[in-house]
């Protein structure tokens, strides 16, 4: 197998941004198949640009390479999955649980394509991979955040998906669902998925993911966890503002 066969994702040199607002520049980021990649950084710092650039939702500025599954993004766009922030998706359209996760299946049918019960069986099997059997008639407004989570993870399951990006999939969920979630992406790890997510839920980090990428509109720094979050980088990254207390009380704000 060559090396180019072996990414999953193989970006060399990307800028990408808005009209007049470059929010990336020269960013390059190789992610071996079967990996799990954490992507963090400060609001702003281009976490998300990355992966809507990435998955084709924004036209990049300019770039060397820009490869998904060893191709471009909308030939690989049927083996790829993409979780938005929580905020970007309409919890109130009625759809239930397994609606959702069937929707997977129409990927590589067609808009137009007509569901079978192989679709079914596997839709459920995903369901219960992650717990959510019992769901499967429920609305999906209904669920707590993290069970939101987990149905769209099942959707990409079912979607067969080899890539999976996700944006912040922790945000909202307290401490226990973090680490669930966690677990899970660990899991699909396992199962052979590729995993990039964005987050900003640092602990779990040394736990189950395999490199990270740490963003301030360029690579700032990029390794293993243990070598990425250091306390110099952390503040570096972080601690942009802090409060200085003056002899009458006084506080003023100091960019760091």
């Amino acid at each position: 197998m060559s090396v180019a066969s072996d990414l999953a994702l193989d970006i060399e040199n990307l800028s990408a941004g808005y009209p007049n607002n470059v929010v990336l520049q020269d960013v390059s980021l190789q992610v071996k198949r079967g990996t799990l990649v954490a992507i963090i950084g400060p609001n702003g710092g281009g976490k998300s640009t990355l992966l809507k650039t990435a998955v084709g939702l924004l036209q990049p500025l300019s770039y060397t390479v820009l490869e998904l599954l060893g191709q471009n993004p909308q030939t690989a766009r049927r083996n790829i999955a993409y979780l938005p922030q929580q905020e970007e998706v309409d919890w109130t359209f009625p759809l239930t649980v397994l609606d959702v996760v069937l929707q997977g299946r129409l990927v590589r049918k067609g808009l137009w394509g007509r569901y079978n019960s192989q679709d079914f069986v596997l839709s459920r099997e995903a369901l219960d991979f992650f717990g959510l059997g019992e769901y499967e008639r429920t609305q999906i407004e209904a669920l707590s955040g993290g069970q939101r989570q987990r149905v769209f993870l099942a959707r990409a399951l079912v979607q067969e998906a080899d890539l999976i990006l996700l944006d912040e999939p922790a945000t909202g969920l307290d401490a226990k669902a973090q680490h669930e979630m966690a677990d899970l992406l660990a899991k699909l790890s396992k199962e052979g998925k590729t995993i990039v997510a964005a987050t900003h839920d640092l602990n779990c980090l040394t736990e189950c993911f395999d490199h990270v990428l740490a963003l301030k509109g360029r690579v700032f720094a990029q390794g293993t966890p243990e070598e990425v979050l250091t306390e110099e980088n952390m503040v570096e990254l972080f601690a942009r503002h802090f409060p200085k207390v003056g002899a009458s009380g006084e506080v003023t704000l100091h960019e760091h």
